[in-house]
């Protein structure tokens, strides 16, 4: 394995010294959730990575898949035989829904945030508290706090949504794929109960039941996985194609796959649980396929690109 020059060892230290100054308050949250000082120069780890690509890595399709209306244009254009939740409607202004559509079950949703959500339930809904939350989204840059650039691009607006409803209830079960230069690293299966209590469950890429850390909770619970999993799998390889590392979302009701969303900073880069699967989601995402390291950068970046790539050669076991 050949070793690093000393002018590049030189760039990815200034590198470093540059994230902590001109960043540091989410070099700071990611020592406070990993407990590790953070290397974003020289990212090794999967915690790492994701402080990388806040800082560096700002590929213009993360303003697609951080808007959720486009993100389901782009997923309906690029897999056809996907379904999506119906959009019903969507704004600048919740003044403006039309008062029919919030009498049955809906959801109103941020379309530039994550978790702004209101669901409604039989035409159940507080119009004033409806209208601050949703006067409140407009005003806001989710992502901002966090660094989470790519929402800086998606449009502000509310949009209603239809629910998807099974057995009489909101569909409960939700599946995550995690995604590295178009092989599946991991799947999240996550599920409400009766109570709306989170469930939650990992798999390895094959659906093998992936068993969490002693003591880590009743929350986590053996989930079966349905037959059309391996399909899932394969669509969701391929809408995530263009990206060296995404989450994508499906529900799945009565064999048909929904599209639900994009994540392209899953719990803002936080580490997952499981420890395993963790270290196996950053061994498989190779930044040799960023956007970064695949667009020709400028000053300074270009030279610190270029140490980069070199720097991920010279790693042992790197992706192929």
């Amino acid at each position: 394995m050949p070793s690093l020059r000393m002018s590049d060892q030189a760039i990815l230290h200034l590198a470093r010294a540059w994230c902590f100054l001109r960043h540091p308050a989410i070099c700071m949250r990611t020592f406070n959730h990993s407990g590790m000082l953070p290397h974003p120069a020289r990212p090794a780890t999967y915690v790492d990575k994701f402080l990388w690509r806040k800082i560096f890595d700002h590929n213009p399709f993360f303003a697609t898949a951080c808007d959720k209306l486009a993100s389901k244009a782009y997923a309906l254009s690029t897999r056809p035989e996907l379904r999506s939740a119906k959009v019903l409607w969507s704004g600048h202004d919740a003044r403006e829904i039309p008062a029919d559509l919030l009498a049955g079950d809906v959801v109103v949703k941020a379309n530039h945030g994550c978790r702004w959500n209101i669901m409604i339930r039989n035409g159940r809904v507080d119009k004033a508290k409806l209208m601050r939350r949703t006067s409140r989204w407009m005003r806001s840059r989710y992502g901002r706090k966090f660094g989470e650039w790519g929402y800086k691009g998606a449009e502000r607006k509310v949009f209603v949504e239809e629910m998807l409803l099974e057995d009489g209830q909101p569909i409960r079960l939700e599946y995550k794929f995690h995604v590295s230069s178009g092989t599946t690293a991991y799947v999240y299966a996550a599920r409400r109960d009766e109570h709306g209590n989170e469930q939650k469950c990992h798999f390895d890429r094959d659906g093998i039941y992936a068993p969490p850390p002693d003591g880590s909770g009743k929350q986590w619970v053996r989930i079966d996985l349905p037959a059309s999993f391996a399909r899932m799998r394969e669509i969701a390889e391929t809408l995530t194609a263009p990206f060296d590392h995404m989450r994508c979302d499906f529900y799945e009701k009565n064999g048909d796959i929904f599209f639900s969303e994009f994540s392209v900073y899953p719990l803002s880069g936080k580490g997952i649980i499981n420890t395993r699967l963790r270290d196996l989601c950053g061994e498989t995402w190779d930044l040799r396929q960023s956007w970064f390291l695949t667009t020709p950068q400028r000053g300074w970046r270009r030279l610190y690109a270029a140490a980069l790539r070199r720097w991920l050669e010279t790693r042992p076991g790197k992706p192929a």
